[in-house]
Parts: C-alpha cells; sequence; structure tokens
C-alpha cells in the first residue's frame, strides 16, 4: 500500500492508463483527420478508444526501462514492478468496460460477415 502513493509508482500507473490510450487515440485521430485514412463505418471512436485503452496493458518494456531507469533491486526497481502490474489491470479493466459496452454491434457484425445464404462454405462476404 505504502509503494502506491510513491511518485515513481503513480507515475508509471499514469503512463500506462492515461498516457498510452491518450498516444494512440490522438495519433488515430490525427491520422483520420489529416489523410485520406477513415474508419469503417461500422466501427465507432469508442472501438478505437477501448483498443487504446488495451495499450495500457504492457510489461516486458515498462520493466525494463524501470529497471534502466532505476538500478536493478532498489527500492525504485519494486515500485515501478508494483505500478505495471497495477497499471496494466486499471488499463485492462477499463477497456473490458469499453469494450463491452459495444457487444451489441460486435454481434451484429459478426453475423454479417458469417452469412452464408448459399450454403457453400464461404461466407458471402467474401465471394463477389
Amino acid at each position: 500500500a505504502t509503494a502506491l502513493s510513491h511518485p515513481v509508482t503513480i507515475g508509471v500507473i499514469a503512463g500506462l492508463v492515461l498516457g498510452k490510450p491518450i498516444g494512440v487515440l490522438g495519433t488515430t485521430y490525427l491520422l483520420a483527420r489529416f489523410t485520406h485514412a477513415s474508419l469503417d463505418e461500422d466501427l465507432a471512436w469508442r472501438d478505437v478508444l477501448g483498443v487504446a485503452m488495451l495499450a495500457g496493458i504492457g510489461f516486458t518494456v515498462s520493466l525494463l526501462i524501470g529497471e534502466l531507469a532505476f538500478g536493478h533491486a532498489t527500492v525504485a526497481d519494486d515500485d515501478v514492478k508494483i505500478a505495471v502490474v497495477t497499471g496494466s489491470v486499471v488499463a485492462g479493466l477499463l477497456a473490458a468496460v469499453v469494450l463491452v459496452s459495444r457487444n451489441a454491434a460486435y454481434r451484429r457484425i459478426h453475423e454479417l460477415e458469417t452469412v452464408d445464404a448459399d450454403h457453400d462454405g464461404v461466407p458471402d462476404i467474401y465471394q463477389p
């Protein structure tokens, strides 16, 4: 519990839970705004937000950067480990909440993409 109040821990959690989604969502928005790229008609920006939140799940690189920054087996290194696990869990849970809110849309998309009206074993979406 003490580790959760240290600035290192708070910073790492904020980076995973807020920083990564802001970066992914912001970059996606800028690409859609200033290039010819666009979202598929079946997707919403809420879907992009959910996937951007999933970017906050990170272990290997986050732990490596923490170890390189603070040294191996230091108190700050231990705080980084706690923060990475906590931030990843929080990011995953928040992403799940956002993505579950669109389950009905995902089911509709799945049904449209798996229709096989001629019963040939190949979904009609893949046939001309």
